[in-house]
């Protein structure tokens, strides 16, 4: 009686572990109307402004809050790293998504949600709003 009690005790506990894990974590919602001061300038501010404080040399940009948009969007030298309506192409989301000839952050790729938030500011027309 006890074996069978035990081996029930096993089963149990096997489900229950097997049944309450992540293959990810739950991701947060990219908003509907993405803001680029209160919603992108937020990734900038937790994950870049480290090296990109406007001390770093050309070209990288200077992603504080009072310098980001229009280091961001400025045509320099026939090239920007936004394209207003076309993230695939524009720099800044080439090098967080790995596509283009680094990664930013080098430390590691920003979460999935962080990526889809800029992606849909630059395609929504990266709106300084």
């Amino acid at each position: 009686m006890k074996k069978i009690f035990n081996i029930l005790i096993l089963l149990s506990l096997g489900l229950m572990v097997t049944s309450c894990y992540y293959d990810e974590l739950p991701l947060e919602p990219v908003p509907a109307n993405v803001k680029f001061s209160k919603d992108v300038q937020k990734i900038f501010d937790q994950n870049c402004i480290g090296c990109h404080k406007g001390a770093a040399p050309n070209p990288a940009p200077d992603l504080t809050r009072a310098n980001s948009y229009l280091a961001l969007t400025t045509v320099v030298g026939g090239e920007s790293f936004v394209i207003p309506g076309d993230a695939s192409n524009s720099i800044l989301f080439e090098v967080m998504t790995g596509h283009g000839e680094v990664l930013m952050p080098p430390n590691g790729a920003l979460s999935s949600t962080k990526q889809k938030t800029v992606e849909k500011w630059i395609n929504d027309g990266a709106i300084n709003n």
